[in-house]
């Protein structure tokens, strides 16, 4: 039922690079099935975590090893001097090993999919037979456990109203970038920690964020693979809002007391895969109770089908502009978190249900 009116977005696999990223750019997503016209079937999902590999093992291999066939890129990577949007997309499939084309058919729980995302992927395609029937994601699944959560037990309700340090999700040890970081550097440090996204640090606070959704920007503009993270984000963000009509906030964070309903509130209303932890860079230990919040700000609903609302004291969950970065909560840990809170009786946590082509 979650992908019952889904338009399905897929990519010729011999279409080139460039084309690939137009296709996620275009309809705002991090990754594509591929099809080959040829033998009429699925040969794989490209994603920006492909992208980024490429884009690194073009900038270190050696010309000579890229002409060595016994080399497990040479029949990927071309010679340094080529433009990388020209290469067939169909290439670079799978190239991160992050995210392969995994499948599961149409019976399938929303319970046993949660298991396969809190491991780890991102998405699933659902499948009946060799059509694919919608893209399975996990900001979907998150979605749904939000809007039926009115319905969850009372130990789900004790851990959605749980705070993030409670639940262990402030881990105080985040890899952090400069805002004049070379993009290439900060890529290898994407791809190295086999994270998705990098904060922006100056002088101890958070101004902005890295994501690897940003790297599709630049088969479109090869010129900002040699600019800084700033000038990446800032051209990645102007596009966003023009084919959206509204400026993109570079950033979110929330604060280690907040609860997990309110960042899965925050998620899903500003569409975002991931919340910065972030505490006051002046934050001391005080007896002195803080003000209290007047009535009108204490409640964030949600911008979605959903009509949850959240009651929520902003001068406590809120992070700032400014803030020191002490931890990130990604779709993944939300979900991991879930599981481990909740098990179903009928899902096995050994068991993969998804199938990888």
């Amino acid at each position: 039922d979650l992908v019952d009116t889904q338009k399905v977005v897929q990519v010729d696999s011999r279409a080139t690079i460039e084309e690939a990223c137009d296709a996620l750019i275009e309809h705002s997503i991090q990754s594509v099935p591929l099809y080959d016209a040829h033998s009429h079937s699925y040969v794989g999902m490209f994603d920006v975590h492909d992208l980024a590999a490429f884009i690194l093992a073009r900038r270190s291999t050696p010309a000579s090893q890229t002409a060595d066939a016994s080399s497990p890129l040479s029949r990927r990577v071309r010679e340094p001097s080529e433009p990388p949007a020209n290469d067939l997309v169909g290439r670079i499939s799978d190239l991160s090993h992050l995210n392969p084309f995994y499948s599961v058919v149409p019976e399938t729980t929303v319970w046993q999919v949660s298991q396969v995302f809190a491991k780890g992927a991102h998405r699933v395609a659902v499948m009946q037979s060799d059509h694919i029937l919608g893209i399975l994601s996990q900001a979907r699944v998150v979605r749904f456990f939000f809007e039926h959560s009115d319905t969850a037990t009372a130990a789900e309700q004790l851990v959605l109203d749980s705070s993030l340090e409670s639940l262990g999700l402030v881990t105080r040890d985040v890899v952090c970038v400069s805002p004049d970081t070379p993009v290439l550097k900060a890529l290898s440090l994407l791809e190295s920690h086999r994270v998705s996204s990098l904060p922006l640090v100056d002088n101890g606070q958070l101004v902005g964020s890295l994501s690897l959704s940003d790297v599709k920007h630049l088969a479109r503009n090869r010129q900002l693979t040699r600019a800084s993270c700033r000038e990446l984000v800032q051209a990645a963000r102007y596009v966003q809002g023009l084919r959206e009509g509204q400026d993109k906030a570079a950033v979110f964070s929330a604060r280690p007391q907040a609860s997990l309903r309110y960042v899965l509130a925050k998620l899903i209303a500003t569409g975002a895969h991931r919340i910065w932890i972030s505490e006051a860079v002046s934050s001391v230990t005080s007896s002195v109770e803080p003000a209290p919040t007047p009535a009108s700000n204490r409640r964030a609903s949600v911008s979605s089908a959903s009509s949850q609302t959240v009651p929520v004291d902003l001068a406590k969950y809120a992070g700032e502009f400014g803030d020191r970065v002490c931890g990130v909560v990604s779709l993944t840990d939300i979900l991991r978190v879930l599981m481990d809170s909740a098990p179903h009786p009928h899902v096995d946590p050994d068991y993969n249900y998804a199938s990888m082509d």
